[in-house]
C-alpha cells in the first residue's frame, strides 16, 4: 500500500517594526484580546498562556484557536480548529533587531483536496496581514 504524502501550504508574513520587541510583544496580546472580545478560557500564564482559547469568526466559518506554545516576549503557537482544512497552526514570533524587532506571523496549513481551502486560506492571510499592518502603525505612531 503507498501512502499518499501531504502537501502542506505555508504562509508568512513579516514587518520589521520600529519598537522593542517587549513593547510589540504587549501590544501584539492587547491586539488580540481587543480584535477578538477576550479569550473564552484563559490560559496559563492568564490570560494569554498555554491552553487559553478564543473564539472568532472569518470567512463565515466559527472558529476556534488554542494557544499551544507560549514563550513570552518572543513567540506564541495557535492550532485553529473549525476552519476548512486539515490542519491550522499559527507561529507569532518577535525577534530582537537593534532598535526594532522583526514580527514573523507564520501558518502551516494542511488544505483540503480540490480547492476547498483556497478562498478561506485567502480571508485568513489578508486578515493576518491586516493585523499585522495595523498593530504595526499602532506600536510605531505610539498608540
Amino acid at each position: 500500500m503507498t501512502q499518499q504524502r501531504r502537501s502542506y501550504t505555508s504562509i508568512v508574513i513579516e514587518r520589521e517594526i520600529a519598537a522593542p520587541r517587549q513593547v510589540v510583544w504587549d501590544a501584539f496580546l492587547a491586539f488580540i484580546e481587543e480584535a477578538t472580545g477576550g479569550y473564552d478560557i484563559e490560559g496559563d500564564p492568564p490570560p494569554h498562556g498555554l491552553g487559553a482559547t478564543l473564539g472568532l469568526t472569518l470567512g463565515g466559518e466559527t472558529l476556534c484557536e488554542e494557544v499551544i506554545s507560549f514563550e513570552p516576549p518572543w513567540r506564541r503557537v495557535y492550532e485553529l480548529t473549525g476552519a476548512p482544512v486539515g490542519m491550522y497552526q499559527g507561529t507569532t514570533a518577535i525577534t530582537d533587531r537593534g532598535d526594532s524587532c522583526l514580527l514573523a506571523w507564520s501558518l502551516v496549513v494542511d488544505p483540503l483536496p480540490d480547492g476547498a481551502s483556497d478562498s478561506f486560506l485567502e480571508v485568513a492571510e489578508a486578515f493576518l496581514t491586516g493585523f499585522v499592518d495595523r498593530l504595526q502603525a499602532m506600536v510605531e505612531s505610539g498608540d
